[in-house]
């Protein structure tokens, strides 16, 4: 019996525009155990939201349109259901955390009426039971005074209490996979750590798995075990957190990790990743991180490599390892 809960199988996303149509999540594919926190790390723009929303199907359809893959959740493919189908499974089988709470909740609900209406939205449940439910869920996530800031509207919580209020939300039906789209973003450091803390001992006593989304790798050494690294709208590396922390093997990942600052560094300035992400519409013929990489030759610039299996659970898309033993040519 497998241990897959979700496979992510060669996605394709497109969002038509003006200008023509971007391909903004290019055959990506990964897959998610049960129990297990997978992260996936990038610059803003390298497609990570896109793809969390496609597999929830929220993406706004136009401009957006799942082109191509499979999205495949405890054997079923997701692209084959109904809307009314998905409804059932979003927030009960598979629920996301939103990047900006003061955004994602209703400024004119309060908290208790958000979390009871997502689980009354499943559940055959009295209004009564649903806020009592809401209150042990404020509870769990660390809200005190939970039986009275349940009354409150969004605008009268911190961030962190907004942020707790929205993984409230997003447990409260006991999901078996949890998509957390940067959830510490505009958190104070404090407040982050406490919400990862929160994060990682849900997870525990859920036994349930997490996809966590960010661009801050110092996030996802603290909280996953597995990471994918996405640029330009496809994946570059995946690794064991512990193995890519200690060799990067693509030029992309080497760079994000030498720009994280070190208490010890005798630098005087912090490491850049010269150049810019490349616009949707104008992608690089060859490999898509040449125009910024201190290692392209002249393959690069006309070819893109595929995604190279290199053993021990490791795969990377760079010319560099053409001829390695475990990539092959």
């Amino acid at each position: 019996m497998t241990d897959t809960l979700l496979a992510v199988e060669d996605l394709q996303v497109e969002f038509k525009t003006s200008e023509g149509t971007a391909t903004v999540v290019d055959g990506v594919s990964f897959s998610v155990n049960k129990g297990e926190t997978l992260g996936i790390v990038g610059e803003s723009g390298c497609g990570k939201s896109v793809t969390s929303l496609s597999i929830m199907r929220l993406l706004p359809t136009p401009p957006g349109n799942i082109a191509g893959g499979r999205i495949v959740f405890q054997g079923q493919n997701l692209l084959d259901l109904s809307e009314h189908e998905m409804c059932g499974i979003r927030g009960h089988d598979i629920s996301m955390i939103f990047q900006e709470p003061m955004t994602s909740l209703n400024p004119v609900y309060t908290i208790g009426q958000q979390i009871s209406e997502a689980i009354r939205a499943h559940k055959k449940i009295s209004a009564r039971e649903a806020r009592s439910q809401t209150v042990k869920m404020l509870e769990m996530v660390g809200i005190p005074e939970p039986a009275q800031r349940v009354s409150n509207y969004p605008h009268q919580l911190s961030g962190g209490m907004r942020q707790r209020a929205m993984i409230a939300m997003a447990l409260s039906l006991t999901p078996k996979l949890l998509i957390a789209d940067e959830p510490t973003t505009a958190l104070d450091v404090t407040i982050q750590a406490q919400i990862l803390e929160l994060m990682r001992r849900i997870k525990e006593e859920m036994d349930m798995a997490i996809i966590l989304i960010t661009h801050d790798l110092g996030v996802i050494a603290e909280v996953t075990k597995r990471v994918m690294v996405m640029y330009a709208g496809t994946v570059v590396e995946e690794a064991l957190v512990d193995d890519l922390f200690l060799k990067p093997y693509h030029p992309y990942t080497e760079g994000l990790l030498a720009s994280i600052p070190q208490l010890n560094s005798t630098q005087e300035r912090l490491h850049v990743i010269e150049g810019m992400v490349p616009h949707a519409l104008q992608r690089p013929r060859g490999c898509r991180f040449a125009p910024r990489c201190p290692y392209a030759e002249e393959i690069c610039q006309r070819t893109e490599p595929a995604l190279l299996a290199m053993g021990g659970g490791r795969s990377v898309r760079c010319w560099k390892y053409k001829n390695s033993p475990q990539g092959g040519e």
